[in-house]
């Protein structure tokens, strides 16, 4: 074995998860560029594994890698963002469905911890009058929500599923997140949304469940389409 091979894979890995939760919390608008020095320093690691974990996530569309420039967070047009949509609507409307057949006790138990913490979050972004604590609750609110939809599809119990929905549920949240000020009414509204996925999971209501994720999806379409249209 090479010596500090395994030790360099680690970072890796490290600074891929790291990098990785900062473009799903929308920390990275499109087109910024991703310094392997400071981000490495962040986490304790040199710029090697940061760059690695860059070409990663490159693979993965959220990066490109430009010459002489490094990565930069990719930006992508309305069309393919309406792409991305249809596809989570596609497969998150049916996870849904199947949560709510499938869904255990402790499946439960982590969804409402992430619908709870969203919650919480709303009533911290009301209070605050801190600019930089609004962004760091937007932040932590943007992650719990990217969770939430994760534990409901984790729920169906078909691994296939989970794998195919992370991928088009993060590019969504990188491309589409900083479009979106997530002031406290906004992230309520998403709140209330997200209660009636839950609620109807818990209850069993597979058609319920269905109609609400779509209704979620597709609103989040409109808000992406709209802000595309604004810019």
């Amino acid at each position: 074995m090479t010596p500090g091979r395994h030790q360099v894979e680690t970072h890796a890995s490290r600074a891929y998860h790291h990098l990785r939760q900062k473009l799903i919390s929308g920390e990275f608008k499109p087109g910024t560029r991703l310094l392997y020095g400071p981000i490495g320093k962040e986490i304790g690691v040199s710029a090697t594994p940061v760059r690695e974990a860059a070409g990663q996530l490159a693979t993965e569309g959220m990066v490109e890698l430009v010459p002489q420039i490094g990565a930069v967070v990719r930006s992508i047009n309305e069309p393919e963002v309406q792409e991305l949509y249809e596809v989570r609507n596609l497969i998150e409307s049916f996870a849904s469905a199947r949560a709510s057949e499938r869904s255990t006790s402790e499946d439960i138990q982590l969804i409402a911890k992430e619908y709870n913490t969203m919650r919480e979050l709303v009533e911290r972004q009301k209070q605050t009058n801190s600019p930089e604590e609004s962004q760091e609750i937007a932040y932590q609110f943007n992650q719990a929500d990217h969770n939430f939809h994760l534990r409901i599809v984790e729920a169906t119990g078909n691994h296939t599923l989970v794998r195919t929905s992370t991928q088009s549920n993060i590019l969504t949240r990188v491309f589409g997140i900083w479009m979106h000020r997530q002031g406290a009414d906004v992230m309520e509204n998403t709140c209330n949304e997200h209660e009636k996925i839950f609620t109807a999971i818990q209850n069993g209501n597979a058609e319920a469940a269905h109609e609400a994720a779509s209704n979620h999806i597709l609103k989040g379409l409109q808000l992406s389409l709209q802000s595309f249209r604004e810019a």
